[in-house]
C-alpha cells in the first residue's frame, strides 16, 4: 500500500512541474539610438561642449565641434533631451525612440541674459566731486566692476553747466578713465559716464567739477572753425581758450584800459559791433547801424582813446557810438564813390587815421583827420592795389598797414606779395618792413617766405613789436599769427590757424 501512495504522489508532482513550464515566456529587451545637433538661434553655428542629457536615464554627453550628439543602446520610449551651456539658456525637446528609427532632433541655444548680472555703477575716482581750479586739460577717471567679469565699455558725456548738448563725447572706451583737452577757463563743467557688458547698461551719476581763473592773456586772435570765425586768447606761454561759439565773430579788438574786447559779428544777420569780457561773459551788442563795407573780412574798426565809444565804417559814412549803444554820430563822410573800410584812433593830437576804397578793392587810399572830421588829408594812395587798414605808432607819428608790392587784380581780390610797411607821417618816408633790411653793410633776414602775404599788422602796447598774420597768397592757405622787432627782423612764428590778432 505505501508504494502505490509514493508512485501516486510523484506522478502528480511531475505532472505540476510539466504545467508551470508551459506557462512562462520572457520579451527581448528592444534598442534603438537618439541623435541630434545643437546650434546657436542667433546664426545656426555649432555649439561645441555643450552639455546634453537623456532623461529618463540621466545619460549626458557633449557635443562635438559640428554641434553633433548620440545616445546609443538606448531602450524604445519617450524620452526628454536637454542641452545646456554657460551663458546660454537650456533648450529641452521630447523624442519617441522606436525599433528601426533613430531620431533626430536639433537644439537651438539662446542668451540666457536673466542670468547676466549687470555692472555695478560707477564710482567717481577724479577729479574730486565739485572741485575748483582744475586745468584746462585734466584726466577723468572712474571704476566699475562687472560679477560676471564680462568686457566693460564706457561712453563718457561732457557738459558745459547750463548746456543741453554735451560739448564732447567719448564712446566705446576700455579703459576706465579718458583725457580731455580745450576746457574753457572759469567754467563748471558736468560729466557721466555710461556702461555696458555688452547685454547690461548702468548710467552712472552725474559729476561735476570748475577749471581755474582765466589767464592774463597777452593776446587775443580769431580762428576759422567750420567756415566760421570764432575768437580765441592767449597767453604768452600758448595756453589758448575759445572766447566765442555760436554764429560768426571776427576781428577782435581790446579797450585801451585792457578788460574788454570789441568785435563784429553776424548774430543778429547783419554784421555789428559787440563787447565782451576777457573771457567772453557778458556778450553785448552795440551798434544799431551796421558796420558795412566791399568785404565784410576786411572791415575794421577802433576804441576811442579813452575806451567810452567804437569808431567804425559803414559804407560811406564814418560812425563813433558809446559802447552802451547810445550818442551816434556821423565823425566823416566819405568822398563821393567812396567808402569807409577801417579806421585807427590815437590820443596824440586826437587824430584819426582811415581807410577809403572805391567800386573795387584795388583803389585805397589813407587818410589822416582830426576826431572831428575836419583837416583831412591824403597820406598814401595805390589805385591798383590791395591795402590794409592803417594803425597809429605809439607815438602817433607813423602808420602801420600792410599793402601788394604787386599790382595784379583778379575778381576774387587776390594779392600776391602782401608786405608790412611803416608811413612817416612827418617825412613820407615809406619803409617795407617784409623785405631783407641792410644794417652795417648786411642783410638781415627776415624769413618771409616767398609766395606768401603779410596782413593785419599791429603794435605792441610798448611799440617795440610787431604783431601780424601771414598766409600763402592763393587765399586758401592756412593763416598763421607771426611777430617781429618794430622793423621787422627776427620774426617768429607765435600762433598756428590763426588770423586778425591784436596785442593785449
Amino acid at each position: 500500500m505505501k508504494s502505490i501512495a509514493f508512485v501516486l504522489a510523484l506522478l502528480t508532482g511531475l505532472l505540476g512541474l510539466w504545467g508551470c513550464n508551459e506557462d512562462t515566456y520572457i520579451d527581448p529587451v528592444q534598442l534603438t539610438s537618439v541623435r541630434g545637433r545643437v546650434v546657436y538661434s542667433l546664426n545656426q553655428q555649432p555649439v561645441r561642449n555643450a552639455t546634453v542629457k537623456l532623461t529618463p536615464g540621466s545619460r549626458v554627453v557633449s557635443t562635438d565641434s559640428a554641434g553633433a550628439f548620440r545616445f546609443d543602446s538606448v531602450v524604445v520610449g519617450n524620452y526628454t533631451v536637454q542641452a545646456s551651456k554657460a551663458g546660454y539658456g537650456t533648450q529641452v525637446a521630447t523624442v519617441s525612440a522606436t525599433v528601426g528609427t533613430t531620431p533626430v532632433v536639433t537644439l537651438q541655444l539662446t542668451d540666457d541674459k536673466s542670468q547676466n548680472r549687470p555692472p555695478t555703477t560707477p564710482a567717481l575716482v577724479a577729479p574730486a566731486l565739485n572741485s575748483t581750479a582744475q586745468s584746462t586739460t585734466l584726466t577723468l577717471k572712474w571704476n566699475s566692476t562687472d560679477p560676471n567679469r564680462d568686457t566693460l565699455t564706457y561712453n563718457v558725456l561732457l557738459y558745459r553747466a547750463g548746456a543741453a548738448t554735451p560739448t564732447s563725447s567719448y564712446t566705446g572706451l576700455t579703459a576706465d578713465s579718458v583725457v580731455v583737452s580745450g576746457l574753457d577757463y572759469n567754467t563748471t563743467y558736468l560729466w557721466q559716464v555710461i556702461v555696458s557688458d555688452g547685454v547690461n547698461t548702468v548710467n552712472g551719476p552725474v559729476w561735476s567739477f570748475q577749471t581755474g581763473s582765466y589767464p592774463d592773456y597777452s593776446y587775443v586772435f580769431a580762428r576759422r572753425m567750420s567756415g566760421r570765425f570764432q575768437l580765441f586768447g592767449a597767453t604768452a606761454a600758448g595756453a589758448v581758450s575759445q572766447l566765442t561759439y555760436d554764429d560768426s565773430n571776427w576781428r577782435p579788438i581790446v579797450s585801451p584800459n585792457r578788460q574788454r574786447i570789441a568785435f563784429i559779428s553776424n548774430t543778429d544777420t547783419e554784421l555789428q559791433l559787440y563787447v565782451m569780457n576777457l573771457d567772453g561773459s557778458n556778450r553785448q551788442q552795440v551798434t544799431s547801424v551796421p558796420i558795412a563795407g566791399l568785404s565784410a573780412a576786411d572791415l575794421s574798426f577802433c576804441w576811442s582813446p579813452d575806451g567810452t565809444q567804437l569808431l567804425y565804417p559803414s559804407n560811406d559814412r564814418l560812425y563813433a557810438v558809446r559802447t552802451d549803444g547810445t550818442g551816434l554820430r556821423v565823425v566823416a563822410q566819405a568822398s563821393s564813390g567812396r567808402i569807409w573800410a577801417g579806421c585807427d584812433w590815437t590820443p596824440q593830437g586826437n587824430r584819426i587815421a582811415a581807410r577809403t576804397t572805391g567800386t573795387g578793392l584795388y583803389d585805397n587810399e589813407l587818410s589822416v583827420f582830426n576826431s572831428d572830421g575836419s583837416a583831412a588829408r591824403t597820406v598814401y594812395t595805390r589805385r591798383a592795389a590791395r591795402v590794409g587798414n592803417p594803425v597809429f605808432s605809439v607815438t602817433g607819428q607813423q602808420l602801420l598797414f600792410s599793402a601788394d608790392s604787386t599790382d595784379f587784380q583778379n575778381e576774387q581780390g587776390r594779392q600776391l606779395d602782401a608786405r608790412l610797411y611803416r608811413l612817416n607821417l612827418t617825412t613820407g618816408a615809406l619803409t617795407d618792413l617784409s623785405r631783407n633790411q641792410m644794417t652795417n653793410n648786411q642783410t638781415a633776414q627776415t624769413n618771409k617766405v616767398a609766395g606768401t602775404n603779410d596782413l593785419d599788422p599791429r603794435y605792441s602796447p610798448t611799440g617795440a613789436s610787431l604783431i601780424f598774420t601771414n598766409t600763402a597768397n592763393t587765399g586758401i592757405g592756412q593763416r598763421d599769427v607771426y611777430t617781429a622787432d618794430a622793423n621787422g627782423q627776427n620774426r617768429k612764428l607765435l600762433l598756428s590757424q590763426a588770423e586778425m590778432p591784436y596785442w593785449r
